[in-house]
């Protein structure tokens, strides 16, 4: 089986756990993200993605276009557990 078919498994099941009311909330919100047109607007693998600064946990600002002269950069986005 491969990878994307065990993912695809696993969400399946994690659904099923899920009320009926529940997932009807979650599906509309996924229809509304999508009719809002940002799906079209965001970054897509392979993308350059735009410049941005932030504050490193020691409060140093670093830049994305400053660690790019540096090497290979990779971005992780997490979104926590809710």
């Amino acid at each position: 089986m491969s990878l994307s078919e065990q993912l695809e498994q696993m969400r399946e099941a994690s659904w099923g756990r899920w009320p009926a009311e529940k997932r009807a909330i979650v599906e509309q919100s996924f229809r509304d993200i999508a009719a809002s047109g940002i799906l079209a607007r965001m970054v897509k693998a392979g993308d350059r993605a735009p410049d941005f600064t932030l504050r490193s946990a020691e409060g140093t600002e670093v830049s994305l276009n400053r660690l790019l002269h540096e090497g290979p950069v990779v971005l992780a986005f997490y979104r926590g557990h809710w």
